[in-house]
């Protein structure tokens, strides 16, 4: 979330109502716009008449392939993204610009060799166990390829604050992908299971050849220090850890449903799935996709400022001054979560009776319906966890945020292997008791981290530093230096 509150406080700053709507606005394009653009651009093709009348067969074929590289691309891309937010954060803050592009190849280089680990073998199952054509095979690799590249680059343009060169590739990457699909049905007669998959795959690696150009155009310089990532890997092994542990937890549900749910289907005897528990799945994301926007604005424009006024307390502030700072931070997260609890409650509700009359004549109800009301509990909770673990990372407690993780995981395994034998319309409680264990995990993990919150910060060298040193006597003596930061702090 680096550099996106200096936007947000000049929109909110005036109060008024065309200045919350444009800052609304704004956040939304920053945190959900690209995926959007995606949803709007995969439903124009679906609409296509070709598309429409083709076989059930091959449509989960199509489908298949593309829930499985939306979902893996970002299993893979994610733990490196982590870990080079933080790597750029701190070297924009120390303007050591010289190694950025060699991180940005490193990091490249591990996501090439992850892509071609995972891709290749799937690809070779697809060809061979599959019977799927072999230029499927090939462009279906195109495109978790160049989706992983764009899972990875948008985090360098993130930091550089570049919101909208995000968007607009996407907008413009993805116009391109649909164009390539209607002129491939209907110029060049290709079926449309291949024209849309070509599509896709023409446009992801777009976005990320142009995501890669924008990146190189503001680091020039190029310097030959490739291990200096690894040192961070290492350093920050409990951020990785984290993001790793929340990633799977996201999807493990899915994953039980897929193996052992007596609605799952097998598709091109590759493709494992449950159609109707992912799709309840997907909607529940959607409906509380809102939280992330909502916690965007009020984390930027608000606790950060409160956050930042605590740790700087320390330069010239009384005992008492610090204990002010350190209750406004604290009140401002407690309630600001609340608010962020409240409005989604709100939306929640109101999507859900949106549902009930929409769903229906899309052709979308029944099982999906059924699964849909719980599944949207549990996402609530779920990014709930997400903002929690966020907060832990300005608190600079990334082992708790491990933690947290962790829990959130496990909980979200043992409470699937639970719910998947329970009738439909508790089917989603697997993913509700996982991010339940999460919330209450993080909730007191936070609570005991600003109990403990001046010793942590200001104890532990992040804010000053100990230095010893002698006097003309040779007397040791301990003095104290404000300490170079070395942490990106609110920039995850």
């Amino acid at each position: 979330m680096a550099g996106i509150g200096f936007e947000l406080k000049k929109l909110f700053k005036k109060e008024s109502v065309f200045s919350t709507l444009f800052g609304g606005i704004h956040a939304t394009a920053v945190t959900i716009g690209p995926t959007i653009i995606v949803i709007i651009a995969l439903n124009i093709m679906y609409m296509l008449p070709p598309y429409i009348e083709m076989a059930y067969q091959e449509k989960e074929v199509l489908s298949s392939t593309i829930l499985y590289v939306f979902i893996f691309s970002l299993i893979l891309a994610s733990p490196i993204n982590i870990i080079l937010s933080r790597y750029m954060a701190d070297k924009i803050y120390e303007e050591e610009y010289t190694t950025i592009f060699t991180s940005v190849e490193t990091g490249g280089l591990l996501i090439g060799i992850s892509v071609a680990v995972l891709g290749i073998p799937f690809g070779y199952a697809m060809y061979t166990i599959g019977n799927l054509p072999l230029y499927y095979v090939f462009v279906a690799y195109l495109f978790f390829a160049g989706l992983s590249f764009t899972f990875y680059y948008m985090t360098f343009i993130t930091v550089l604050k570049e919101y909208g060169k995000i968007t607009y590739s996407f907008l413009g990457s993805l116009a391109v992908g649909l164009l390539v699909v209607i002129i491939s049905v209907y110029l060049y007669d290709v079926k449309i299971v291949n024209a849309i998959l070509l599509g896709l795959a023409v446009a992801f690696v777009l976005i990320a050849t142009l995501l890669l150009v924008f990146i190189k155009k503001n680091f020039r310089h190029h310097s030959q220090n490739f291990r200096e990532l690894f040192f961070y890997i290492k350093k920050d092994i409990w951020l990785i850890m984290a993001n790793v542990f929340y990633i799977w937890g996201l999807y493990i549900h899915n994953f039980v449903f897929w193996f052992l749910s007596d609605h799952r289907i097998i598709v091109a005897n590759v493709f494992i799935s449950d159609p109707s528990y992912d799709m309840a799945t997907y909607l529940a994301m959607l409906s509380n996709i809102s939280i992330l926007v909502i916690f965007v604005v009020n984390v930027e424009t608000k606790f950060h400022t409160a956050y930042k006024a605590y740790c700087e307390s320390i330069i010239g502030a009384g005992g008492k001054d610090i204990i002010k700072a350190k209750e406004k931070m604290i009140e401002t997260l407690r309630r600001e979560t609340i608010y962020i609890i409240q409005i989604q409650v709100i939306v929640n509700l109101i999507v859900f009776l949106a549902a009930l009359v929409v769903l229906p004549k899309l052709g979308i109800g029944g099982l999906v319906l059924t699964i849909y009301p719980v599944m949207s509990v549990g996402y609530m909770i779920l990014y709930l966890v997400q903002c929690f673990m966020i907060y832990l990372f300005y608190l600079d407690d990334a082992r708790g945020a491990a933690f947290v993780g962790a829990v959130f995981l496990i909980g979200a395994f043992l409470g699937s292997l639970v719910s998947v034998n329970l009738p439909p319309a508790l089917a989603g409680l697997g993913i509700v008791f996982g991010a339940a264990c999460g919330f209450t995990a993080a909730f007191f993990r936070i609570r005991y981290m600003l109990i403990h919150l001046n010793r942590h910060i200001y104890g532990r060298g992040k804010i000053i530093k100990q230095v010893k040193t002698f006097n003309k006597k040779r007397d040791i003596i301990t003095i104290y230096k404000f300490a170079n930061r070395k942490k990106g702090g609110g920039s995850y």
